[in-house]
């Protein structure tokens, strides 16, 4: 008894021989030759295991090895796969993978071969050398019967990026030379010069290792019929066919990608409360001996109290008198219990992020900006959203030197007035507005509260967070003394919360700041417009403006700054993305102007982000059925000179990829083009011209091809009239019954007579013995040749054309009379 493992080893082994033995299967040994690294056990691996592989796979370093023969033995799968069924006849296909060494003996390869695959490399010139000077001789010495196929391989890197295969292969490898990529009228240069088939396969595309593999049995099946004229299943094999053109696939579109945001360079809210450029806010504390610079943007911003603070009403004039500082310490303690009461009222009353003005304010903020008084203070309208900042009517600044005491207005605050003082970094003189704070307000925590109104970020391993917290409660900065609370419970991580929603409600506060003009210390004048902004905000957030803004040119001292040749839809984008770090697309926004004014600023980010805008317009116009390509056109241009890196590659992207059209209704566009981009569109062209050129020559060959066939056709139907020069028959129809044999049918593929006249018999279409071969006989005992039958009627009756030369058929013969078709009678006939 055997086990079930040799069983099934038995019964594979069997199975295997019966390959050999079935008499209607053709078993094709096809041999592979061709160089080392050209790709040939990969194309045998994909057609015997149906191995994929990637690209980058396939660049690893090569080593030399060869495909065992025996994994028809020891594999199911691969005999499986060797099965195959072409033209009606079954085949098993058995390849032979050898070395490439050119010293190599393969003759026991090449021992009863029925086709050699003959392989080389589209990257490697020398590899298609040694095909003429190497490989066909050889393989013409030891087996010269035996078809060749050509098969060019690697096709994929005819139109991968040879940049980063190159970084991709081993670091000693030859990198691949654009000049080393073979075009295919190479490849069928030398195939018609040796005479053979060519192909070209990918395995990385999957492309064209059927087309080699089917069309080299074919070759060996045609070789076979041959010398095996007597098989009849092999008549129906077609010579190799030819193989259509590979098209590369379409380029994937450029994705535009956008940079984080830049390092702000020392220029950011941090740096900017450390140098204060551009301050309008002056706190005194400890009695005046301590001073810290501050914005009112930022600060009014983030904290309602300081909203409040800077739109007083400051018409009324005051003198601080010497001992004013102990009195007003002393309203504080006195006023402490109405100060608490009117806190909670006010924190019923809600707190508002609307930042909106009235009528009045926004015509004093916007257009009655060149006025000596640069810009009006907005109120705040009573909003339904949360944190909401308390509404206030519109006051005026007020005079220079006017203010007035806050000692019943907040705990904290002494004094608030409008004075001229040195700039901190400047030195110029400088409209300030000058707060008075409590000599109990010590500097350095109230400079951790200011901070954090700039930044939204708390020093954690602060000492001294109590005292940051009280005066966080004094300016009514919830959030901050929630922050403090949670780092003196060991619940810092509930910081990230508050810090996130601290940012999301300043950035909505700073945007109703550009659309009314609140506290806006500057003007821009574009070509159709002006815009009131804010220069601590722009310093912070653009190195450009920080340069303009320092005090080395007049911009730093003009209220009004033009900006030529930019409309104020793409100033506000500007500015929106300056103050919010996005981009928010409006009605008029011309993306290529904003480009231009983008680069012209310094804001990388901001070029990308319209890059992007721009681009998905173009597709969303496309996608509705519009014409993009003209726009395509005039944004190339714009785009590479105001480096738009981005969008410049996604433009030549669409134009390589469109170019035999666009150039049908933009040929002066196209020719106009700078000489790089004519190299560009030369070598990024999509059907690439190889492909085009290749194409052409295909069906150029296949018009041929069916052209030969349709003469071979017309040959094989007049063969019989060809070496007969009388002229052509004529031809008339008679009905006959069979007289011998008995009743019965007779089938239209079984009689054919070529021309004859005399005693010849018809010839029969299928082989057939010669003694049961019916005879056709005139009562004259004239044969007759037989060239078409077909059945007339159900009475036995058939329709039988006769060929005759002219003026020999009498009178007596009409198409009535019935024709004695006579066989012997010792056989059985199966015509009948």
């Amino acid at each position: 008894m055997c086990s079930v493992e040799e069983f099934g080893r038995r019964a594979l082994s069997m199975d295997i021989d019966t390959d050999y033995e079935r008499p209607n299967v053709e078993t094709i040994k096809c041999v592979v030759v061709g160089d080392n690294a050209v790709g040939k056990t990969r194309l045998i691996c994909a057609r015997a295991c149906n191995a994929t592989l990637t690209q980058y796979q396939l660049l690893a370093t090569h080593v030399p090895t060869v495909w065992a023969i025996d994994q028809y033995r020891v594999c199911q799968e691969v005999l499986e796969r060797s099965r195959d069924v072409v033209d009606e006849v079954s085949v098993s296909l058995r390849l032979w993978d050898t070395f490439g060494d050119h010293h190599k003996d393969r003759r026991f390869a090449y021992g009863r071969s029925d086709v050699v695959v003959l392989c080389f490399s589209l990257a490697n010139p020398n590899s298609l050398r040694h095909v003429r000077t190497m490989w066909f001789p050889e393989i013409k010495h030891f087996c010269p019967r035996t078809p060749i196929i050509l098969v060019g391989c690697q096709l994929d890197l005819r139109y991968a990026d040879l940049d980063a295969v190159n970084r991709a292969r081993r670091p000693l490898a030859k990198p691949i030379k654009p000049t080393d990529i073979l075009p295919p009228e190479r490849g069928h240069e030398v195939a018609k010069e040796l005479g053979i088939p060519y192909y070209e396969t990918s395995i990385v595309a999957q492309f064209g290792v059927k087309d080699v593999f089917d069309n080299a049995i074919r070759a060996a099946l045609i070789s076979r019929r041959h010398l095996q004229f007597w098989k009849s299943h092999l008549k129906k094999v077609q010579r190799p066919l030819l193989q259509a053109p590979f098209l590369p696939p379409r380029p994937p579109r450029p994705i535009i990608g956008i940079p984080d945001p830049p390092p702000t360079d020392g220029e950011g809210p941090d740096s900017l409360f450390c140098q204060p450029l551009c301050a309008d806010v002056l706190f005194l504390l400890q009695a005046g001996s301590t001073r810290v610079f501050a914005h009112k943007v930022y600060l009014a911003t983030s904290c309602s109290k300081f909203y409040d603070l800077f739109t007083l009403d400051l018409g009324g004039s005051f003198v601080v008198q010497k001992g004013e500082d102990e009195e007003n310490k002393e309203n504080f303690e006195s006023g402490e219990e109405d100060e608490q009461s009117r806190r909670g009222a006010k924190e019923q009353a809600g707190r508002t992020k609307s930042l909106d003005i009235d009528k009045d304010g926004v015509d004093g903020g916007v257009r009655g900006l060149n006025r000596p008084q640069l810009l009006q203070q907005g109120s705040l309208r009573t909003s339904q959203s949360d944190n909401a900042l308390p509404s206030r009517a519109i006051y005026s600044l007020g005079a220079l030197g006017t203010g007035r005491a806050l000692s019943g207005w907040g705990r904290g605050f002494l004094s608030v007035c409008l004075e001229h003082v040195d700039d901190p970094v400047t030195g110029r003189p400088r409209l300030m507005t000058v707060v008075a704070m409590d000599a109990l307000i010590q500097e350095e925590p109230f400079k951790a509260v200011l901070q954090y109104l700039y930044t939204g970020s708390l020093d954690e391993g602060r000492g001294d967070l109590m005292q940051v917290a009280t005066i966080a409660e004094l300016l009514e900065v919830f959030d901050l003394r929630m922050m403090v609370a949670n780092v003196l419970n060991r619940e810092s991580f509930m910081n990230q919360e508050i810090t996130k929603a601290f940012h999301v409600r300043r950035a909505n506060r700073i945007k109703e700041c550009l659309n009314k003009g609140t506290f806006a210390d500057v003007v821009f004048r574009p070509d159709d417009g002006c815009l009131p902004a804010h220069k601590p905000l722009l310093i912070s957030s653009c190195n450009w403006m920080a340069a303009m803004f320092r005090g080395s040119f007049m911009e730093s001292y003009i209220e009004e700054v033009p900006i030529p040749n930019t409309s104020t839809a793409c100033m506000r984008g500007v500015l929106e993305f300056l103050y919010s770090g996005l981009l928010t697309p409006c009605p008029g926004l011309e993306p290529m102007e904003l480009i231009v004014l983008a680069n012209r600023l310094c804001l990388p980010r901001l070029v990308a982000l319209t890059e992007q805008h721009a681009a998905d317009e173009l597709l969303q116009l496309a996608v509705k059925g519009g014409d993009i390509d003209g726009q395509v056109l005039a944004y190339l241009e714009v785009a590479q000179f105001h480096n738009a890196k981005q969008l410049s590659a996604w433009c030549l992207h669409h134009i390589c990829t469109n170019y035999n059209s666009i150039c049908r209704k933009f040929p002066k566009d196209m020719k106009a083009m700078s000489s790089e981009n004519q190299r560009h569109f030369e070598k990024h062209r999509w059907p690439p011209v190889w492909f085009l050129k290749e194409e052409d020559r295909y069906l150029r060959s296949q018009k041929e091809r069916e052209r030969e066939e349709e003469i071979l056709r017309k040959q094989h139907t007049k063969r019989g009239w060809e070496t007969d020069p009388t002229p052509p028959p004529r031809t008339e129809e008679v009905r006959f019954k069979p007289s011998v044999g008995g009743e019965g049918t007779l089938g239209d593929e079984w009689l054919e007579c070529p021309y004859a006249w005399g005693n010849r018999p018809p010839v029969l279409k299928r082989p057939f013995r010669q003694s049961s071969v019916p005879r056709l006989t005139w009562e004259r005992g004239l044969c007759v040749p037989l060239r078409l039958i077909r059945h007339v009627d159900l009475n036995d009756s058939y329709a039988l054309t006769t060929a005759a030369p002219r003026g020999e058929l009498t009178s007596a013969f009409t198409s009535t009379q019935t024709v004695s078709l006579h066989t012997p009678p010792c056989v059985k006939d199966p015509l009948f």
